[in-house]
């Protein structure tokens, strides 16, 4: 009777059974008269043993190497009770080897599969992915990742969602980042683009009458990579409702998290319902609107003792903000906290240490009494203890400078005093953005988010207010130091659709050229609507522990390259000729 093939892990199932397993040897040991091979699956690994009473068989083994591709048969036997490996799901049974077959033989692995792989170089796993891929950490994101995509179909099907495909060659949309251009054979000059986001589709799917549309997009970016940010291509869930607010988003979409951390991780929640914060708030409170809300340490004005003192650089400033850190440091060390934080733009560092409540340091005889007073009550006032040996940070300057500054030393804090909780995972909702922000360089209004966002008072505020003050039905949704999520209300009426972009130095005509169609579309009767891209690949790396958005790729880019590929490459001239094109 022929046997079918099972996954290791299945066949740990069946002691007492006849099984085929095929994979690939990971480890090979010889220990005279048996030889011990880790056979490895897609599920795991589990033992086989070859006996040199079965000489055919054993002389087979004995050639066997490392990756070797092998298919076995032969029975389920449990482990000696001193040899079973309670830490893996087979490691209680073993196979003793009836039939063995090479399939195929390997050279010898240019990088090791035994460690995580975080040691080896970058360069060389993104060369050799296709073995990189073997090591268990790596199949492991493969894996979960598959899990997420599934949930994520399942639910939005669930809850009223249609799921729709749009066009990967379509047109450029200002969406913040360079385009990837394809040039047109069948009309020769003109070029597609690849879509950075289907911003533009799933607003006129609204406009067609669907009520609720998502899909898994693919989005198309040049622009530098980053460890959240993945060079060329990442993906997004896209999401779309009409005859929504903002407050039927926030609620359509929170129970979806809940159940995904439930579901998919062994994670909590710190907060659900998820929490609203403004702008405005998040960066004076924390610095950052995309601050990692697992732990405190909120950023204090502190600019009123600081001017009160007898130093004159803290006289004119506009702000000075600062933190208080649960630890001791050292002189050299805050040597190097203070070049750090000069890299990130700030003038210096002022410190003070503080035990049990009492101000030490170079600076404590620039400062009144009451002024170190005012300043331990401005801290307890956010929350702050002051007890034991601490560290105060400030720095003085021009203030949103300052609060950045800040922001960018405190997830460092958090990151030194392990505050960071892996357990836990913080979500919050940013809202009340700017409409708009001057563009210094090209000495003009821009838009600070999503172009297409439906500002607050919508065609009277683009009118009568100035543009500094309008603010924006735009909200972002970020997660432990992660910007996971960006939405908006659209911008459905054409009037005001045009008006917006007349601020950011569109004439109506140039606005007309680019998104004709759009507004068209709005001219026949748009519902109002809005949605939100959430970042599959970012918010997988808060599910699965990542710190690098390449690891949550089976083939990422690297550089700007895919390595395993050598993509980029040439192209034929004739390829270029018929295009029409040719290199300055």
């Amino acid at each position: 009777m022929k046997i079918k093939r099972l996954l290791a892990l299945d066949a740990a199932g069946k002691v007492g059974e006849q099984v085929k397993v095929c994979g690939w040897a990971q480890t090979v040991r010889d220990h005279g008269g048996l030889i011990f091979i880790d056979l490895r699956d897609w599920s795991g690994i589990i033992q086989i043993v070859v006996d040199e009473k079965d000489k055919d068989i054993f002389k087979i083994a004995k050639t066997i190497g490392v990756e070797y591709v092998l298919s076995v048969k032969g029975k389920v036997v449990e482990r000696q009770k001193d040899l079973q490996n309670e830490k893996i799901p087979t490691g209680m049974v073993e196979i003793k080897v009836s039939e063995l077959e090479i399939l195929n033989e390997s050279k010898t692995p240019p990088l090791p599969l035994s460690e995580d792989g975080r040691e080896i170089d970058e360069f060389v796993r993104m060369k050799y992915r296709y073995i990189d891929m073997r090591r268990k950490r790596v199949r492991d994101l493969i894996e979960k990742r598959h899990r997420l995509l599934n949930f994520v179909t399942n639910w939005f099907s669930n809850n009223g969602f249609t799921q729709v495909q749009t066009p990967l060659l379509t047109v450029s949309s200002p969406e913040g980042a360079r385009d990837f251009v394809v040039p047109s054979r069948l009309y020769p000059g003109k070029f597609y683009a690849l879509p950075q986001a289907p911003q533009q589709y799933k607003q006129l799917l609204m406009v067609g009458g669907l009520h609720r549309y998502f899909q898994i997009a693919p989005c198309l970016r040049d622009e530098d990579p980053r460890t959240d940010r993945h060079y060329g291509t990442f993906y997004q869930v896209d999401a779309e409702l009409s005859f929504v607010e903002q407050d039927d988003i926030f609620n359509s979409v929170e129970p979806f998290f809940n159940e995904v951390v439930s579901e998919l991780t062994d994670k909590k929640l710190k907060e659900y319902p998820i929490p609203r914060i403004s702008y405005k708030e998040i960066m004076e409170t924390y610095g950052s609107d995309k601050a990692d809300l697992r732990f405190e340490m909120k950023l204090v004005d502190l600019t009123k003792p600081f001017k009160n003192s007898s130093m004159d650089i803290f006289k004119n400033v506009e702000a000075v903000k600062g933190i208080l850190v649960n630890r001791e440091f050292t002189r050299k060390e805050i040597d190097n906290w203070t070049d750090a934080m000069k890299k990130q733009g700030a003038n210096g560092l002022a410190w003070f240490k503080i035990s049990n409540g009492t101000f030490d340091g170079p600076l404590v005889k620039y400062f009144k009494d009451d002024d170190l007073k005012k300043i331990k009550k401005l801290f307890k006032e956010q929350g702050y203890k002051i007890e034991g040996e601490q560290m105060l940070f400030a720095v003085a300057g021009i203030r949103k400078e300052v609060n950045e500054q800040m922001g960018w030393l405190r997830s460092k804090m958090g990151d030194l005093l392990e505050l960071k909780d892996p357990n836990l995972i913080a979500l919050a909702w940013v809202v009340d953005f700017d409409m708009f922000q001057w563009d210094e360089k090209k000495n003009t209004w821009d838009f600070m988010h999503n172009p297409f966002s439906m500002p607050s008072g919508g065609l009277e505020a683009l009118k009568k207010k100035d543009p500094s003050e309008i603010k924006a039905q735009q909200y972002d949704f970020i997660g432990n130091g992660y910007e996971l999520l960006s939405g908006s209300i659209r911008n459905h009426h054409p009037e005001t659709f045009i008006e917006a972009f007349k601020i950011c130095g569109y004439s109506e005509q140039e606005t007309r050229d680019k998104f004709g169609h759009m507004i068209s579309a709005f001219e026949y009767g748009a519902p109002p609507h809005g949605g939100y891209a959430l970042g599959l690949d970012r918010f997988s790396m808060v599910l699965f522990d990542e710190n690098n958005i390449r690891e949550i790729y089976a083939f990422p880019m690297s550089g700007g390259q895919e390595i395993m590929t050598g993509s980029p490459r040439p192209i034929d001239k004739e390829v270029l000729d018929e295009l029409g094109l040719k290199f300055k």
